[in-house]
């Protein structure tokens, strides 16, 4: 259990524990100015707030510029201060969200997840989630988790679990094993041409592999590399893969990563003592990522963004399909999460309505029409 949840937990709380030793103020290229619009901008975007210690989470519809008291849509149940990840499925009303529901001394398989619509009751679709994972939806809106349960205790050794990716039917909430090993974490890094690709720990190796889910064929893309791999994107033509990782030799140093997903031929972006460096590839194949104090900035891309709410770590969680419109979460150590939108051809930021005091996780782009953009 405490591997999985160091696994799982080094994205969110890695920035956490990195912000409060190291905030740099910013150097180089001035920051696009976070707006304060006076008027409704930019695409609607589906936030799940969770005020800590609650036993319940909302689901909002926001716009920059909407107001500061946004009214939710649609709330679910869960344990008290469960974490919570959410998407959004393309070409429907509905939003996916996981949450912790079962109680029990062991947190790694103890999620759930839920099916949302606006004004209309939840409803759980699958248990035995894996803790603290987010749903992969595709764009053709095939959905798939991450489900274990727990394996033998090994006395002076890290416990080996049984561990699948299962797909779900929306509408029914079936599941089918799409693969399985036993280890310690399948996570579910993105979605490539027919493919899903599956960053795996297992007891003797860390890789990441492709995986058919119709045949269930595994098809090798980074045969071994060091454990601790986190903010995994991939663009929108499945070509590549972009993540940090730990440097091969130096343990203090994280490094960047592109992946070519046909040849698993990999090019190193950049590498830096910062753990917070939450890389993010757009649609478009252009790379985020956050320079240590500086915010969300290019690395390789032509889109305008330059620290947008100033110091912090800026993780993104959506764009749209035309990589113009991010919605992302500014981090700085000791405060909630904000939630805000970048328009990379403007270059200006706004932040997101959200209910003061609580805990945001962005499920995607929400449209007038329902569905993601």
């Amino acid at each position: 259990m405490f591997t999985r949840k160091l696994l799982l937990g080094l994205g969110a709380s890695c920035v956490a524990v990195a912000l409060a030793f190291a905030a740099v103020e910013p150097q180089g290229t001035k920051a696009a100015h976070a707006a304060a619009p006076p008027e409704v901008r930019g695409p609607r975007v589906a936030v799940l707030a969770t005020f800590p210690g609650a036993e319940h989470t909302s689901l909002y519809l926001v716009q920059a510029g909407g107001g500061a008291d946004p009214a939710p849509v649609a709330t679910f149940a869960h344990l008290p201060d469960a974490a919570v990840r959410a998407a959004v499925v393309p070409g429907t009303p509905y939003v996916l969200a996981t949450a912790d529901t079962t109680p029990s001394r062991d947190a790694s398989f103890h999620a759930s997840l839920f099916r949302l619509r606006p004004h209309a009751p939840p409803e759980a679709l699958v248990d035995r989630v894996v803790h603290a994972s987010r749903p992969l939806v595709t764009s053709a809106g095939r959905i798939f988790v991450s489900r274990g349960r727990a394996g033998t205790e090994i006395e002076g050794g890290l416990r080996v679990d049984p561990l699948t990716v299962d797909e779900v039917d929306l509408s029914t909430g079936k599941t089918r094993a799409v693969h399985a090993e036993h280890g310690h974490l399948l996570f579910l890094a993105g979605a490539a041409g027919k493919e899903i690709v599956l960053y795996r720990v297992l007891p003797d190796h860390a890789d990441v592999v492709a995986v058919d889910p119709d045949t269930g064929a595994v098809r090798p893309i980074v045969k071994n590399l060091p454990p601790f791999a986190r903010d995994f994107s991939i663009d929108a033509s499945g070509k590549k893969l972009v993540f940090q990782g730990r440097h091969e030799t130096d343990s203090r140093t994280w490094v960047i990563d592109e992946i070519d997903l046909a040849s698993g031929h990999a090019r190193r972006l950049f590498s830096s003592p910062s753990m917070t460096l939450a890389p993010a590839v757009l649609p478009s194949g252009g790379v985020l990522y956050n320079p240590p104090g500086r915010g969300l900035s290019t690395l390789d891309a032509e889109a305008r963004v330059a620290g947008p709410l100033g110091p912090g770590v800026d993780l993104v969680a959506a764009t749209t399909a035309d990589s113009r419109w991010i919605a992302a979460l500014h981090t700085q150590p000791s405060s909630l999460a904000v939630p805000f939108l970048v328009d990379t051809e403007a270059g200006v930021a706004s932040v997101l309505p959200a209910p003061r005091g609580s805990r945001v996780a962005i499920a995607g782009f929400y449209p007038a029409n329902g569905g993601a953009l």
